[in-house]
């Protein structure tokens, strides 16, 4: 606009009926924006008359489908600077004018207008104007709300997702008085939208999705709704017509409805199910059937996919939860059906998501009633043998079958469980699969049911739980095994006679025209399948069946059964010698199954005592050598006969059967199960039998066979079948193994091998005899084997270091190398490494040979000159093996000049090494060696000679340590080898230059400009220390406030163990003014409130550092210091009310001070402590969103030292601890359930902000307060600097604090009887003992005083209950 507009003309231009109001004028918006632009415009209530155009414009054209000014980006833009000016217009507050203009303008039409037009609208389009439109809508709404109805507030709610809008509507809806048709406008318009709005998908924060849902709840399962359909037939009718579709949100909703559709009946049940004359159970089961219908309807629209399974968990778990299942009544059908699909999706092999969740609707139900899933275990059970194992399958299995043992455990009807069990196993042979017994006999032994975890489990229970009549039942089962086993002899004998008949039957012959016959299929036929699955539930019946015999528990087996138990191994030996040695025909698969059984369970039993034919057992280790044998039944078989010939009487030796042992490991390929199940089974059970009675071949075979097996061998197929390295790290780590003289002497025989003779190479044999060196114990070599062991050590590394550095000239020669000869490389890389972690551990326990000093400096300077790969470990063991031999002559050179020279001569190598730049290995080895001499050494002991030497060593790390700071901040490395330099000059006694003064402090300035992006704080800090103790002329001062900035402000937590450490190491050093100093620094940075809580963390972390590690003679500074940080504390609202990281850390410093040094505590601490735990204890109107329980343990540590420690300073501030006790009791309160909002304000207002009110404080925090209560009467001798008088007697606060007592017993009952708050059971067992012991102080004159006056009927309970329990355990001095 060119000319200036006067105030009637701006109206007359925004009332206009057209816009443009002229043809050749702007836009009204435009008009609009640029007189609110223009500050020189003086128009009367401007800012009036600008918001009721653009609203009245949004209201008029809100149902426009183009050009919408709702979705113009330009009339929210002007409405929101209207709006955030108009604070402080004049005298009349926004709230004055947008009053009376809400009034004439509706705001709900414009809201609903904007947000649907918002769906068309792209992403960015819609992002940038959500902008402006919610800063507006954020101070409309409160406004404007109280006019709009609770209907049109439905249809906001249905349409906008924010939390001022859901709040809005909640509250008109809880003051609606008929809400039936909200109701029904919610089920035919919104549900949909609520559904997918709440749904598990959706992308609403956590705290907007819980205000949505319970706003959708209220109006689906309001008073009113619930009288018209308490079962809510509408509602899933409504349902049932959305899509059909796998991913529905409506099911995964069902759980979560059913649970608050519940919860709604037991908050209307007074008025929904009326009942005359207190008939409370037919209410109770009115509220059942109503939600078993509801639970119905809800299963009516679940499918067979994973989605509606999970949801059928969810609402039997809820049925659970709830007990709304009783037997007999309408619940029972409903749950029987849903009982039954879950077993048909077990029979039917379904996918395994889908089979773990109809386990876990069996374990629900199991638990809701057992009587449920009891008819189906028989259907169960076999089921679970079958299915192929899983870890996911196997974990819900576990579930299932742990639910069962308990319930037979605590019902005592464990006979019962077996029966089943056995039953399962029987009746396999009758099940339909299309896998072959032999594909599943290896998944029904590792199935859950048969697996460790399981018969492990049943093995402890039947020991803890089986009563003597059930024991003496025991013989029923050896008479099933018995009638099983001639049921399959019967069968095998039957069918071997027909195929025997069919052999000899003359076949007809076949003319030459006619088509040659199929050839035989390879498939086993019916009659072999039949066997073999009879073989397969014999194998099963019989390990399950050996479990329950030798589980008896002890003291109810009477002579009657042990010589029934004994009978029946008796019977199973006879029966597997029968079934086995007298054969006429190969052994086919099924008679080696249910022979190898026989063998287990006969080697469970006390069957032993069998005296059989002669030659019988010589008979049955001949079937080992048999090529077609399973290794099942080899393994068997040698596991029976070891058993058998460690008899003293018997006709078979140990020594034979351990020669056909290692006879058919030694037959089999490397590495397979067969062997290393033979293998595994001598080394883990018979060793001592070997070692015994086994000749020194025979043990060096075995020996052979066990180190051939490399420790670190990856793991091979299956991962959970036996692995090669567990059985050498079963032997390695046998403690019996070594124990044993003639295997330690065969494993000394073959270390001490000489490798010439062995195949592959030298280096080969020399790399295993080293790596197994490293899993030795060093303590089981003899003398001459450790020095054997290190020479040819020494010599091997000499030779292959040559071998490398002449094949590293050869390839930077040639330029090329092949793959085989990398790996080859590797290998020999790998040997060197071992050879000197070897040497190292040697040398750290004493044993290296040091007697010669030449060849020991020979060896240290081809350490040190070698070319090492990348690789840690090998470098690490060089540099250790380096500093162990130097240490080694360093303390022969007092008595040997020879020792004295080789040291010299070292050092010199090392100085004139031309690869000491920084991270060279001369160089780290130089550098470790600085820190050991600064520990172990004094200059003055060592010889001249060894003195100058490292003085050139420490002029030649110097050209590579110094350096300037120029804008690249140097590495870690080149700080680290300046602090080092500065430490080894310090201990030589070199003066340090002027150049070199502020080195650390350049570093510490460039660290602290950038930000805390460099990584080097640990370094920097140390170099910081190494200066202030080495340099004289340096500025002290600024160096100790560098320090506390680099430790303050360095980059997160990572660090903080490795500052600790710096800061504890070079505190121990400083002089006192220094120490102060540092002090002084770090109060003034807390009490300059200029730094965020997260440094205030850090330096209150820092303070605690400092005073645990003070230097002697700084005891008044210490006291000082403390005293002014807990008055810094309580008069700065920061540490007491501020995050909970920094309370913790503030609580951290006092509890260090306090179990650390009690003795520094002056006389006026504990009342400052007292304050400072009252006020983070105090009641507070925010909360975290966690519970901070540090807070809680800190605070009762913080008692619990001065109790114990500091009885003379408690003692006169005893109400203060009391008052501190109470509020900790209150602190134990949690929030009872579905408490309203105005009733939880109540309670979480008197809680601390570190305790959010849905995280309450748990078991672990009720244990530390007991632990506090009966600390009072811990008798203990305070700990003071002062010298006592006479001597001190240790006594308690149980005295003192008798008449303080009552007031936290008070508070704990106040705590139990709040009818808002509930205290769990746990906790109240928990905080038991602690309660009993005040009670002790109390007395029963306090404790009846309290009774009459400060305790109502409730309370009165609760204290006789109290009182009662106390009385239980109270010692009376009877007996």
């Amino acid at each position: 606009m060119t000319t200036q507009l006067s105030a009637q003309s701006f109206v007359r231009l925004l009332k206009a009926p057209t816009d443009p109001p002229n043809p050749d004028s702007p836009p009204k918006i435009h008009i609009a924006c640029t007189a609110w632009d223009d500050t020189t415009l003086h128009i009367p209530n401007k800012h009036e008359l600008i918001a009721e155009f653009i609203l009245t414009r949004l209201l008029k054209d809100k149902s426009k489908t183009s050009d919408n000014p709702a979705i113009d980006v330009r009339y929210w833009c002007l409405l929101r600077r209207v709006l955030d000016a108009s604070v402080g217009v004049n005298a009349r507050g926004p709230k004055a004018w947008l009053g009376s203009l809400l009034n004439r303008t509706p705001l709900a039409p414009i809201i609903i207008s904007t947000l649907n037009l918002l769906r068309d609208l792209s992403d960015a389009d819609s992002e940038g104007l959500l902008l402006h439109v919610r800063s507006c809508f954020s101070i409309l709404w409160p406004l404007s709300v109280h006019k709009i109805g609770v209907e049109t507030l439905l249809e906001c709610f249905g349409t906008v997702l924010d939390v001022s809008v859901v709040n809005s509507y909640r509250e008109a809806l809880g003051n609606a008085g008929n809400k039936k048709k909200l109701h029904t406008t919610f089920l035919q318009t919104h549900l949909s939208s609520w559904i997918h709005t709440v749904s598990s998908s959706s992308h609403l924060p956590p705290h907007l999705n819980e205000a949505v849902y319970a706003a959708g709840t209220e109006t689906l399962f309001s008073l009113d709704a619930l009288r018209a359909s308490p079962s809510f037939e509408s509602l899933f009718t409504t349902i049932s017509s959305f899509s059909n579709s796998p991913s529905n949100p409506a099911i995964s909703l069902l759980t979560r409805l059913f649970s608050t559709h519940t919860h709604f009946l037991r908050r209307y049940r007074t008025t929904l199910f009326p009942v005359s004359q207190n008939k409370i159970q037919g209410r109770e089961n009115e509220m059942r059937n109503t939600s078993t219908a509801f639970f119905n309807s809800c299963l009516k629209l679940l499918t067979g996919n994973a989605q509606s399974w999970e949801a059928r968990v969810g609402l039997v778990s809820i049925i659970e939860s709830e007990r709304i299942y009783v037997s007999q009544g309408e619940s029972e059908g409903v749950v029987e059906g849903v009982r039954e699909d879950a077993v048909r999706v077990l029979e039917a092999e379904a996918e395994d998501e889908v089979l773990c969740l109809a386990l876990d609707v069996l374990i629900v139900l199991a638990r809701a009633d057992y009587d449920v899933i009891e008819p189906v275990i028989g259907r169960v059970l076999p089921r679970l043998i079958l299915n192929p194992p899983s870890p996911s399958k196997d974990k819900s299995a576990n579930a299932f079958l742990n639910v069962l043992l308990d319930f037979h455990s605590k019902t005592r009807t464990l006979h019962t469980y077996s029966n089943a069990l056995i039953d399962a196993c029987t009746t396999l042979p009758s099940i339909i699969s299309p896998a072959s017994p032999r594909e599943l006999y290896g998944d029904a032994h590792t199935s859950a049911v048969l697996a460790h975890v399981h018969l492990s489990s049943f093995a402890q229970a039947l020991r803890t739980f089986l009563t003597p009549t059930q024991v003496k039942e025991a013989s029923q089962i050896t008479s099933t095994l018995k009638e099983t086993f001639n049921t399959y002899q019967n069968l095998s004998s039957l069918i071997k006679t027909s195929q025997v008949k069919a052999e000899d039957k003359p076949r007809k012959k076949r003319r030459k025209s006619e088509p040659a016959p199929p050839p035989a299929s390879l498939e086993p036929s019916t009659d072999t399948r039949e066997i073999d699955a009879r073989a397969l539930s014999l194998s099963l019946t019989f390990k399950l069946a050996a479990l329950f015999l030798s589980n008896l528990p002890s003291s109810f087996v009477t002579s009657e059964v042990r010589d029934t138990v004994r009978e029946a191994g008796v019977w199973a030996i006879e029966a597997s010698l029968s079934l086995l040695c007298k054969r006429t025909s190969k052994i086919s698969w099924a008679d080696q199954v249910t022979g190898a059984a026989l063998l287990r369970f006969s080697y469970h039993l006390p069957s032993l005592k069998y005296v059989g034919e002669p030659g019988g057992m010589r008979r049955l280790l001949e079937i080992v050598k048999i090529e077609e044998v399973e290794g099942e039944l080899v393994l068997e078989i040698l596991r029976f006969l070891f058993a058998w010939s460690s008899r003293s009487e018997t006709d078979l030796d140990a020594e034979t059967v351990f020669d056909f042992a290692l006879d058919y490991v030694e037959a089999q390929e490397p590495n397979s199960q067969s062997g290393l199940m033979v293998l595994y089974l001598i080394v883990e059970r018979w060793l001592d039998l070997v070692d015994a009675q086994a000749s020194k071949s025979s043990i060096d075979r075995l020996i052979k066979l066990i180190f051939s097996i490399s420790p670190s061998s990856p793991r091979q197929g299956n991962v959970q079948s036996l692995q090669p390295r567990d059985v050498i790290w079963g032997v390695l780590h046998n403690a019996q193994f070594w124990e044993m003289g003639n295997i330690r002497a065969s494993v000394l025989s073959y270390l001490n091998f000489s490798p010439t003779s062995l195949s592959g190479s030298p280096s080969d044999h020399l790399g295993r005899t080293y790596c197994l060196l490293l899993y030795v114990p060093p303590e089981y070599l003899t003398k001459q084997a450790r020095v054997e062991l290190v020479r040819r050590a020494v010599e091997g590394d000499v030779t292959i270091s040559s071998a490398l550095h002449a094949k590293n000239r050869e390839e930077t020669t040639k330029r090329k190398r092949k793959r085989d000869e990398a790996s080859d490389q590797e290998e020999v890389w790998k040997t060197l490494s071992h050879i000197r972690v070897f040497l190292q551990r040697m040398g750290q326990l004493g044993y290296l040979n040091m007697s010669d000093y030449d060849s020991a400096r020979d060896y240290v300077t081809h350490l040190i000159s070698t070319e090492i790969a990348d690789d840690a470990v090998l470098r690490e063991a060089t540099i250790n093996l380096t500093e162990v031999y130097i240490v080694a002559l360093l303390r022969a050179s007092d008595k040997d000049p020879s020792a004295s020279a080789a040291c010299a001569s070292i050092f010199c190598s090392i100085a004139q090494s031309r690869s000491l730049e920084e991270g060279s290995l001369p160089q780290l080895c130089a550098l470790q060696l600085v820190e050991r001499l600064n520990q172990d050494f004094s200059v003055f002991s060592l010889s001249d000679s060894t003195v100058a030497s490292m003085k050139d060593l420490h002029a030649a790390l110097t050209p590579t340590s110094q350096s300037t700071i120029g804008d690249a901040l140097p590495s870690s490395g080149t700080i680290k080898t300046w602090a080092h330099h500065l430490s080894f000059g310090h201990w030589l006694g070199v003066p340090a230059t002027s150049a070199i003064s502020g080195y650390g402090r350049q570093i510490a300035v460039a660290l602290l400009r950038s930000g805390g992006e460099f990584r080097s704080a640990v370094e920097t800090l140390g170099l910081l220390f190494e200066e202030l103790r080495c340099l004289p002329n340096v500025d002290r001062g600024m160096h100790l406030d560098l320090a506390i900035g680099v430790y303050a402000f360095s980059m997160g937590p990572e660090d903080q163990m490795a500052l600790d450490e710096v800061v504890s190491s070079g505190c121990k050093h400083l002089p006192i003014d220094d120490f102060s100093h540092l002090l002084g620094t770090v109060y003034e940075a807390l009490a300059s409130a200029r730094f965020p809580p997260s440094q205030c963390v850090r330096l209150v972390h820092a303070a605690t550092v400092l005073l645990h590690d003070a230097p002697q003679g700084t005891l008044k500074v210490i006291q000082e210091f403390f005293s002014k940080c807990l008055d810094l504390f309580i008069g700065n609202t920061q540490f007491f009310a501020g995050p909970a990281d920094l309370k913790a850390a503030c609580l951290e410093f006092v509890v260090r001070q306090c179990s650390d040094k009690p003795a520094a505590l002056c006389a006026i601490d504990p009342g400052p402590i007292h304050a400072l735990l009252s006020k983070i204890l105090f009641g507070s109107l925010i909360h975290d969103i966690t519970t901070t329980s540090s807070v809680f343990h800190s605070a009762t540590a913080i008692l619990n030292a001065l109790i114990r420690l500091r009885r003379d300073l408690v003692v006169h501030i005893l109400p203060h601890l009391s008052m501190i006790l109470r509020q900790l009791v209150s602190c134990m309160r949690s929030l009872r359930p579905q408490l309203a909002a105005k009733q939880s304000r109540i309670v979480t207002d008197t809680l601390p902000s570190w305790i959010a009110p849905s995280e309450p404080l748990g078991v672990p925090e009720a244990r530390a307060l007991a632990r506090l209560f009966t600390s009072l009467t811990a008798k203990t001798v305070p700990r003071t600097h002062m010298q006592p008088s006479t001597e001190q007697k240790a006594e308690s606060l149980s005295k003192p604090f008798a008449k303080h007592a009552a007031y936290v017993v008070t508070a704990y009952i106040d705590a139990v009887n709040d009818p808002l708050c509930v205290m769990r059971a746990d906790m109240k067992r928990e905080l038991e003992p602690g309660l009993f012991s005040l009670c002790d102080m109390m007395g029963t004159h306090s404790r009846d005083a309290v009774m009459v006056s400060a305790l109502d009927a409730g309370g009165k309970s609760v204290m006789k209950a109290l009182w009662k329990e106390y009385e239980k355990q109270r010692y009376v001095g009877k007996g």
